[in-house]
């Protein structure tokens, strides 16, 4: 009984936190595909609103919201909105750059060919989406895909904006 309480009290320490609406978004690095080098979300994205896309090449809806998600970021980045689509592709990154060739997307894209953020962020599927204010709290998760680029939308990100970080 004693061994099997102990074994009990590793597992729920070795466990993540739930990830939620409240909880602090987990930091992760991925590598920019600008770049070439590895980015922290918490280094890179600190003190912007941000929208944490986690995605695939093989993935149709994934596809289908790419040009959503380039639309609002283009129609809010100049107020200090930021997009990280972190690609979970297990390929190197020119499979990925070629997908996007397609796209000519303005925001942020990161890999992770580990896939260590589906197990960070503990997702279901792709997409999903975080959305993190300033303070570094998710605020809205998204399961599959979305509008990004509708008047309500845009309206949430908007209010993010303005408040200011403390």
């Amino acid at each position: 009984m004693r061994r099997a309480m102990i074994l009990l009290l590793g597992l729920a320490a070795c466990t993540h936190a739930p990830i939620g609406v409240g909880s602090e978004a987990p930091d992760f690095t991925a590598v920019a595909l600008a770049t070439g080098t590895p980015v922290s979300f918490r280094e890179h994205y600190r003190g912007n609103v941000t929208l944490v896309n986690i995605w695939a090449t093989w993935c149709e809806p994934c596809k289908e919201e790419i040009p959503a998600l380039d639309t609002l970021y283009r129609g809010l980045a100049d107020r200090g909105f930021r997009i990280a689509a972190v690609s979970i592709d297990t390929g190197d990154s020119t499979t990925v750059r070629s997908f996007l060739d397609q796209f000519n997307v303005a925001f942020d894209v990161l890999h992770d060919r580990s896939g260590d953020i589906q197990r960070i962020y503990q997702t279901t599927g792709v997409p999903e989406s975080f959305l993190v204010d300033r303070e570094g709290r998710i605020v809205r998760i998204v399961y599959g895909d979305h509008p990004w680029a509708s008047a309500a939308n845009r309206r949430i990100i908007e209010e993010l904006l303005a408040q200011e970080s403390s």
